[in-house]
């Protein structure tokens, strides 16, 4: 007589299906993936021959070039300013956030405009964007014409106004999801601490930023650790705006790499050693930033 599964047998061969495909999923495109990624960093391929050798040379590579490259110091600068952005990001999102908490009329529709860029699709939004400052057809061009501007400006063609282009769009179409994360954190505040302030006369600028940044702190250091992954992984935004930028003005680290690997030698290897060096370099920053909003949660009694 065939023996029937126990009631737990079930539930565990259920939990354990429904788990196997993302789980299959992660070992194949986190975890093999990265090992091979760091593997390929130590390795050297001769396109003639096929034979790949154990080097340390694309490190040394790595140092020089960091020494002697524009176009690596380029990208590392604008990467930078993407995370500085993304900081500039963060407080105006609070402020708006603030605004929107505060009951002002109108503003479930301000939360539907402000999230609308978060939820349609990216390659639309690059397009209007770009639509919009393009040299002959787009609209900013037309209005600064009819106002008596001469001199249009090129916009994304332009080496001093591309990159802070790309930096105004993730601007417009950041903010909402931040906007979002951060309402829910203050619709979550207990009313009666706020009431009591507003009862001793507490300022909006001093209830927001003396009882209302203390009180979400840890939903803020989150974003503020999310700033400095920017730095590094900035790239759909300059590959569909710009495609690096006139020059190479655009370039950030993460536009930099993906261009390696895409580039006529597919030069894995080297790629692979940048992503590397940089995750290494990252590393001690993110711990440092993680401890410094460790310890100002503490202060704050989070």
């Amino acid at each position: 007589m065939k023996k029937r599964l126990t009631r737990k047998q079930r539930k565990l061969i259920f939990v354990w299906g429904m788990l196997a495909l993302p789980l299959l999923q992660w070992l194949i495109f986190f975890v093999y993936v990265n090992i091979n990624s760091i593997l390929m960093a130590f390795q050297s391929l001769n396109l003639d021959t096929g034979k790949v050798t154990w080097t340390l040379n694309n490190f040394k590579r790595f140092f020089y070039e960091w020494r002697e490259l524009d176009e690596l110091k380029g990208a590392v600068k604008n990467s930078i300013f993407a995370g500085v952005n993304d900081v500039l990001l963060i407080l105006v999102s609070l402020l708006l956030s603030y605004f929107l908490y505060k009951k002002i009329p109108g503003r479930n529709l301000f939360r539907v405009i402000y999230f609308l860029p978060s939820v349609i699709s990216i390659v639309i939004y690059t397009m209007v964007f770009k639509f919009m400052f393009d040299t002959s057809v787009g609209p900013v061009n037309i209005l600064l014409e009819k106002i008596g501007v001469e001199n249009l400006p090129g916009w994304f063609g332009d080496t001093n106004l591309a990159f802070p282009l790309i930096l105004l769009y993730c601007l417009w179409v950041g903010t909402g999801y931040n906007i979002l994360i951060f309402s829910a954190a203050m619709e979550g505040l207990p009313e009666d601490v706020l009431e009591y302030s507003r009862l001793e006369g507490v300022g909006r600028m001093r209830e927001l930023f003396q009882i209302i940044v203390p009180m979400i702190w840890p939903t803020l250091a989150v974003a503020f650790l999310g700033s400095v992954k920017v730095i590094f992984t900035l790239f759909i935004q300059v590959e569909l705006l710009t495609e690096g930028g006139p020059a190479g003005s655009t370039t950030t680290i993460a536009y930099l790499i993906n261009s390696i690997i895409k580039g006529t030698n597919n030069n894995l290897e080297w790629g692979a050693t940048m992503g590397l060096c940089f995750t290494i370099l990252a590393t001690p920053i993110i711990i440092f930033l993680k401890k410094f909003l460790d310890k100002t949660g503490e202060r704050f009694g989070c």
